[in-house]
This record gives C-alpha cells, sequence and structure tokens, in this order.
C-alpha cells in the first residue's frame, strides 16, 4: 500500500483545524448588544454622581456610555458640560472637538465651546470665535458677554462699552449685562437699579456729598476680585483733573493684574510721585518690581513703604520674598518675624508666614512651625492652619502625625481639596493605600489638581 505524501497530511491537518475552529466559533458565547437601556442607565448614573458632586465616578460613568455607544455624540456631550461645571476647560474642548467628529453640531454647540475658551483664558480665541458668532446671530447672548469680557481682559475699554450695550440691549433682563453696561458708561442710575448693595451706599444718595463715585464703583469691583473692569473704571476716573495717588496706585495694580507691566509702572511710579508720603504706593510698587524680577528696586521701594508704616505686617512679608529673591535666605527669619511681631492677633499674617517657607521647602529654626503655632492659636477652627500643620509633618517625615492634622483639616474644612490631596500623601506614606486613593480621587472632585 502507497504511503500518503506529505502534502496530503498537510492539507488534512488544515481542514482539520478549520472545522475545529469553526465548532468553537459556533460554541462561544455571543457577546451581547448594547442595548438604548445600558446607555442611558449609564447616563443616568454619571448625573446622580454630579449632584452629590462626585465627578471623578461621573466622569468613569460617561466614559463607560462613551464605550457602549461609540458613534453617539451625546454622551461626549454630555461629558464636556461636566468638564465645564468642574473647570477642567482643556479636557472639554478636546471632548467637544471629539462629539462634533461624531455628529455633533460645531453650530449648536458654539456657546459651549466660547465658554470653555473663556475658562481656559484663551481671551483672543474667544474675541475671534465671539466675532465670528455675532456676524451669523447678532443678538447671541453668550457671545455678547464673553466678547465683552475679552475685551476687558485685553483692556479696551471703548470697545467693552460698544459690547456691553449691545449685550444689555439683546438681554434687557440680564443683571450682569446691566451691571457691566453701568459701570463702563457710568449710569449710575442703572447701576442704583440693579444693584442693591449699591442702593444702600452714598453713591445712590440724592446727594452723596464728596465722594468720587468712579473710585467707589472701582473699589466695591476690586473688593469682588474683578479687576479688568476695575481698570477701565480707574482708567475713567484718572483722566479726571481731580485724580489723585489713590487713583494711580489701584490702576497700576489691576493693570499688573491684566499682566501690561508697562502701564502699570508708569501709574504706579506717577503715585509716589504725587504722594512720596504714602506707605500703600511704595507697597504696591515694590510688589510689582518683585513680580519683574527686579530685586533691588523691589527692596528699595519696599523699604520705603516699612518706614512710613512700620507697624504694617505687609511690607515685611514682601521684604521676605525680596530677601529669598536675592538667595539670601538665613536673612529671611528677621523679616517673617517682624512681620508677625506687627500682627500677633492676625492668623492670615501666621498663615502667609508659614506659606513662605512651606512653598520653598524650607525648615529653619523656629520657623515654620512658629507661624503654623500661632495660626492655630488663633484661629484654632481654621481648617488651612491645620492643614499647614499637616504639610509642615509631612516635610519632616513625621507621616502619623500629618495624617491626624489632616484628618482635623478636612473635618473643618471639608470642601479645601488641597487638604484631601496631602491627606492622601500622607495616607500613602503610612500605608493606607485604599484610603489614600479615596482622598485623592475627593480632591480632585473638589478641583485640585497639583
Amino acid at each position: 500500500m502507497r504511503r500518503p505524501t506529505t502534502h496530503l497530511i498537510r492539507y488534512g491537518r488544515l481542514i482539520l483545524l478549520v472545522l475545529t475552529l469553526s465548532l468553537m466559533s459556533q460554541c462561544a458565547p455571543a457577546t451581547p448588544p448594547v442595548t438604548p437601556d445600558a446607555i442611558a442607565e449609564s447616563l443616568r448614573a454619571a448625573k446622580e454622581h454630579i449632584a452629590a458632586g462626585e465627578y471623578t465616578a461621573a466622569e468613569t460613568a460617561y466614559r463607560t456610555a462613551i464605550q457602549r455607544a461609540p458613534n453617539n455624540p451625546q454622551p461626549l456631550l454630555e461629558l464636556t458640560r461636566l468638564y465645564l461645571l468642574w473647570q477642567r476647560p482643556r479636557d472639554g474642548l478636546s471632548t467637544l472637538d471629539e462629539a462634533i467628529r461624531q455628529g455633533a453640531s460645531a453650530q449648536e454647540n458654539a456657546d459651549l465651546r466660547l465658554e470653555l475658551l473663556a475658562q481656559a483664558g484663551n481671551w483672543s480665541q474667544v474675541a475671534t470665535e465671539a466675532a465670528e458668532r455675532l456676524h451669523a446671530y447678532p443678538n447671541d447672548g453668550t457671545a455678547l458677554k464673553l466678547l465683552t469680557q475679552a475685551y476687558l481682559q485685553d483692556y479696551q475699554c471703548l470697545a467693552a462699552t460698544t459690547m456691553a450695550r449691545r449685550w444689555r440691549e439683546a438681554a434687557p433682563d440680564d443683571r450682569d449685562a446691566a451691571l457691566t453696561w453701568g459701570l463702563l458708561a457710568s449710569d449710575m442710575l442703572s447701576l442704583c437699579e440693579t444693584d442693591a448693595r449699591l442702593r444702600e451706599t452714598p453713591l445712590c444718595a440724592e446727594t452723596n456729598g464728596g465722594t468720587n463715585p468712579d473710585m467707589d464703583l472701582a473699589a466695591a469691583l476690586i473688593r469682588r476680585g474683578n479687576w479688568p473692569l476695575a481698570a477701565c473704571v480707574l482708567t475713567r476716573a484718572a483722566a479726571r483733573s481731580t485724580a489723585t495717588a489713590e487713583t494711580h496706585i489701584w490702576l497700576g495694580e489691576a493693570l499688573t493684574r491684566l499682566g501690561r507691566p508697562a502701564e502699570a509702572e508708569a501709574h504706579l511710579v506717577a503715585a509716589t510721585t504725587l504722594a512720596p508720603e504714602a506707605p500703600l504706593g511704595w507697597l504696591l510698587l515694590g510688589t510689582y518690581y518683585l513680580g519683574q524680577q527686579r530685586t533691588d528696586a523691589a527692596r528699595e521701594s519696599l523699604l520705603r513703604a516699612r518706614a512710613l508704616d512700620p507697624h504694617n505686617p505687609a511690607p515685611c512679608l514682601a521684604l521676605a520674598e525680596a530677601t529669598a529673591q536675592a538667595g539670601r535666605y538665613d536673612e529671611v527669619d528677621v523679616w517673617i518675624a517682624a512681620a508677625l511681631d506687627n500682627a500677633p492677633t492676625d492668623a492670615d499674617i501666621a498663615k502667609a508666614a508659614a506659606r513662605f517657607y512651606l512653598e520653598r521647602h524650607l525648615i529653619h529654626a523656629e520657623y515654620p512651625f512658629r507661624a503654623i503655632q500661632s495660626a492655630i492659636q488663633l484661629a484654632p477652627d481654621d481648617g488651612e492652619a491645620h492643614l499647614l500643620l499637616g504639610q509642615f509633618r509631612l516635610m519632616t517625615g513625621d507621616s502619623s502625625a500629618a495624617v491626624n492634622a489632616l484628618d482635623t483639616a478636612v473635618e473643618l474644612a471639608p470642601t479645601l481639596g488641597v487638604a484631601h490631596y496631602y491627606r492622601g500623601l500622607a495616607l500613602q506614606a503610612v500605608g493606607r493605600q485604599n484610603d489614600a486613593q479615596q482622598a485623592f480621587i475627593r480632591a480632585a472632585d473638589l478641583g485640585y489638581r497639583p
């Protein structure tokens, strides 16, 4: 009998392999199709997590929905809105781009993109895209608002005033539109009708004596942290013949914060020329020079401020900064001690002194521990003070004491994300890995990202 040839054997084996694979495919369980209910359940879970402030869990739920419906833009759009709420604009912009690639309307989501760009601080792009949006939709409220803000950020006060007027006309019931227009146009009647807090001030009285309305308005804006709008109000005040050194001081500070150093310096120098005996002008000029890394000029101005107001702790803290900037770390304790001695009952000064050392990873003979002790004694229920103690304990290697301090910090200030983050580091250091992970998640939910 003839023996089978080699190629016939191989052919037979190939047939057997094909049959085996075919049988295996018939026996293997089929992957269940993803149903609309499963997708809806992920979206519902995400919304429940958002309502509870559990943004990390919501993000995971949205990602699950996106995997279950890879060609559906709706979960991507909802995740984009979460990132806007969570103040993660770059992630939001990336997710929105993906949603548009999956079929979402770029036109219908233009306002969402503008809000993300504004949150990212990309004001030049906001101005470009808002102007394009208004060309097609002249009364778009979001575009009008954000283009007004973009002009303010760029210190274009006239353009901002024009746009604020359009915004108010398009949205007559929008309180922010009315306030912005009233401030830029110096429309006191509109302001007093719109802002209840202003109605109770002399600005809205029938006879407001000798008050300077623009300076009073600017002061209110500064207290609220609205430096772009304050800069325009102060510019109007500075243009008057009655402009004072105080006007130039605060306009200089506003322009510093807007990133316009040359214009800021001109006003700060003018302030110290008009009122050389006013310590505030020298203090803000000195801190301006610190920001510009002009250490010698900063020190000179701050020493003038200190001489004019020897009991003010602020020049002392700034002089400690200037001394550190010059690399003379062995001298900083003198200025920190002076700041603490000048404000023995001020917990905020004690915390500022402690942060000075912690941010630079400095441990000196008394500091930062003396400042931290003082802060806790002055404000025992202040979560941030206990956070500083926890950071100090971590820095010095006492992880167990750090956990205790940071447990107190998050109990007193449960929404302080940075405290949860450092608590996570302390828990890691003592081997409590699961607890540490939960602390990191909570920090992220609260918006803290180191």
